[in-house]
């Protein structure tokens, strides 16, 4: 990777939506024909046609092609990493001679996710062993196995094989138990990679996890001897950035809970460590290290500073504390990333927001850049993965919001682009659909924008709608990237809607603050308006219309319900804030000083705002409510309190509400195990269709029987389906309870 910084580029040319049933023909007959069907599909819209099949749900979870490129230092071998069935596989291209060839005889009881070269002949690998460990490996191309940089004990053996067995039950005992103590240990130990020590050919940098904290330890390839080098906070997340010259020059360090930062300048010499900034990780943009620079004792940072209205690209002076003047900026939108070519020099900035474009330095760069804008797909984000050191080889990947992507080797010797393979092994945009920017206006005039995917098929008018306000609110943005969840609800045939209210990233420091303390005003407002202005044009039927969300956008969706109790027929939460002043009172007993304080400048102070939080809390407006509610939660999630779905779904019995908590034990704030996913989705499908959809559903949720092994706690105070088809009024439609195993 180059210095594992990520580039974007949102090519501005957008897929059009596909509306309409065709094109007008002379023959009376097939107008007339055109028109009924036109009539028939408004009055019961079934927006997919009987060619387009469905991607089914388990191959939104079907697990990656393509994980990774690299182009090797004298960008003669570009490297690729995938999976082949369940195991991780590196295939080497010669860039020369054009010929492919897998890396034969590499055994790899383990599973990578990324790759970077440390030289013409090694690859440093990192993923996870069997026992969920993430380590990071050394490969020399040729050799039959790949050595672990640092083993924490003496089990610590990837290539251990698991016991032979002579009954299934006594390998089903086996794999369960050591299930059960890779549980029990709730910080795994992990290694990851820092920095391939470009000007040192025979050592690496790598943080561990030990007990808790992370260290910065350099490790002999040779010897695999181990020595550290800095310490962290213990239970923060951490990263370190390196000086071109090898030497370490900041931590980052992460709090685990309430997401502060804390930049802290390391030792130099005489000079003593000092702290350059902390703040909350919602203000990141205030100052943010991307990589090294080009510079000794400086880092390139992405920085808003004082009253700075937007982030801009700077020099870092690390001893003097001093910004250089902005070496990249836009007059619109916050810089949101830069690219480093392999020698730490800044070639680009990459604009935040709808439209992002790079901002080249050269113009020579500028020209490639919009070379690989034209070729790429329409519609795509496009992300700089690797450049070769002369610089003719940049390994790049495409995403959009309706195609998980694809890798591409630019040679710019050949003035060529070659795909390497899609990301994924099976959905594309032909699977998902269309999306466009719908420009809108808030009822106080600010000018606002959403985010529109229509599945394949999709009409012109009266379509089912699925509004998805994003998460955080604040310093998080929808762009133009792949949104699994959000794809999988257009698959199903709604339209989804997913705005950038006030109070989002991107758009600098005003449009940021004009979302704070407006939680269920009106950042809700803008959301409350995005449906009005779908419904005004006539492209949204406004008795189907559901709220979809997870973490503020769950609270979003609650939030909708009881505010506006007649604009939507269902909400669905994942991990949702329920109440105001018991989650700032959750993020006190939890949290740090810094956090705290930034989550009651955001969301108010209970000492003197608790009745106005009240009044937008929907806990506390349970008795508004009049639509059907499903709430998905984590056990253990350490971002919101999970007692949050829990009290909401109490009070909703309580008040004699139609409510559905689903309670998962090992899923954290957002799911990422195959099976979780699989459940939230599946959840979803099921109460969507049965709220908004053109058919109800009688069988049981496919989420309560996608894996046997995990029973999920679950709450149901919905009556049963009726067997009866057809689509309910507009107060939705009640769904089947199950007993959830």
């Amino acid at each position: 990777m180059t210095n594992g910084v990520v580039g974007r580029l949102v090519v501005a040319a957008c897929a059009a939506m596909v509306f309409g049933l065709g094109s007008g023909g002379t023959n009376e007959a097939l107008a007339q024909t055109q028109g009924q069907a036109q009539a028939q599909a408004q009055a019961a819209p079934d927006v997919v046609p009987n060619v387009y099949q469905r991607p089914r749900l388990d191959e939104f979870w079907g697990g990656s092609f393509f994980l990774d490129a690299d182009v090797s230092p004298n960008g003669r071998v570009l490297a690729t990493v995938k999976y082949v069935g369940e195991e991780s596989a590196i295939e080497l291209y010669d860039m020369q001679e054009a010929r492919t060839k897998r890396a034969g005889g590499l055994d790899m009881p383990f599973h990578i996710y990324e790759m970077e070269w440390k030289d013409q002949n090694r690859l440093l690998l990192t993923g996870w062993d069997r026992e969920d460990r993430i380590g990071v490996w050394i490969w020399t191309i040729g050799e039959a196995r790949a050595k672990k940089l640092v083993r924490f004990d003496a089990q610590d053996d990837d290539y251990a094989p698991d016991p032979k067995f002579d009954t299934e039950e006594e390998a089903r005992t086996f794999y369960m138990n050591r299930d059960d103590a890779r549980r029990a240990k709730p910080r795994p130990d992990r290694t990851w990679l820092v920095s391939r020590l470009d000007a040192d050919p025979n050592s690496v940098m790598v943080g561990t996890r030990f007990d808790n904290v992370d260290r910065l330890v350099s490790v002999n390839l040779t010897t695999f001897e181990t020595k550290t080098l800095d310490e962290a906070t213990p239970d923060y997340w951490t990263d370190w950035f390196i000086s071109s010259a090898g030497v370490p020059l900041i931590r980052r360090e992460q709090a685990r809970l309430g997401s502060s930062v804390r930049l802290t300048r390391l030792a130099q010499g005489a000079t003593p460590a000092s702290t350059l900034a902390e703040f909350p990780f919602e203000e990141h943009f205030g100052f943010d290290v991307i990589g090294p620079s080009a510079k000794p004792d400086h880092v390139t940072v992405r920085a808003r500073r004082g009253n700075d209205e937007l982030a801009a690209i700077y020099d870092y002076d690390v001893i003097n504390k001093t910004f250089s003047e902005p070496r990249i900026q836009s007059a619109k939108y916050d810089m949101a990333d830069a690219i480093l070519d392999a020698n730490n020099v800044l070639i680009a900035g990459v604009e935040a927001g709808r439209g992002s474009q790079f901002v080249a330095l050269d113009p020579k760069n500028k020209a490639r850049f919009e070379e690989i804008q034209k070729r790429a797909p329409a519609g795509s984000t496009i992300r700089v993965r690797s450049i070769s050191a002369d610089d003719g080889l940049w390994t790049v990947q495409t995403e959009s919001p309706v195609d998980p992507g694809s890798l591409w080797v630019h040679d710019a010797r050949f003035n060529r682009m070659l795909k390497i393979g899609q990301t994924d092994r099976v959905l594309n945009e032909t699977s998902i659909g269309t999306a466009t920017w719908v420009d809108y206006q808030a009822r106080d005039g600010l000018a606002l924008e959403a985010l529109l995917l229509a599945p394949v098929g999709a009409q012109e008018t009266m379509m089912p709608l699925v509004v998805m306000p994003h998460g955080g609110p604040h310093g998080v943005s929808t762009n133009q990237d792949w949104d699994r969840l959000a794809a999988f609800l257009t698959s199903r045939g709604y339209l989804v809607a997913q705005p950038n209210f006030r109070g989002s990233g991107g758009k600098g420091r005003s449009f940021a603050l004009a979302g704070y303390r407006q939680w269920g005003g009106r950042m809700q407002d803008d959301v409350t308006d995005l449906v009005g202005h779908l419904v005004k044009t006539g492209r949204v039927d406004p008795k189907r219309v559901a709220i979809v969300g997870g973490s503020y956008g769950g609270y979003a969706a609650l939030a909708g319900a009881a505010l506006t109790p007649d604009l939507y027929q269902c909400a669905a939460s994942l991990n949702g804030v329920a109440d105001l002043n018991t989650h700032i009172e959750w993020v006190a007993r939890f949290s740090n000083p810094i956090s705290l304080a930034f989550w009651k400048r955001t969301m108010g102070d209970p000492a003197v705002d608790r009745a106005a939080m009240d009044r937008v809390s929907p806990l506390k407006q349970v008795n508004a409510i009049k639509v059907p509610i499903l709430l998905l939660a984590g056990d253990l999630d350490d971002t919101v309190d999970p007692k949050n779905s829990q009290l909401m779904f109490d009070a909703l019995s309580a008040a004699k509400k139609q409510a559905r908590l689903v309670r998962f034990p090992r899923m954290k704030h957002s799911p990422s195990r195959y099976t979780d996913s699989a459940n939230v989705y599946g959840e979803m499908d099921y109460f969507l269709q049965n709220c908004i959809g053109s058919e109800k559903l009688t069988s049981g949720p496919p989420a309560n029987r996608a894996h046997k092994r995990e029973a999920l706690v679950i709450s149901d105070t919905m009556a049963p389906v009726p067997s009866t088809k057809g689509r309910g009024g507009a107060g939705g439609g009640s769904m089947a309870g199950d007993d959830g195993d």
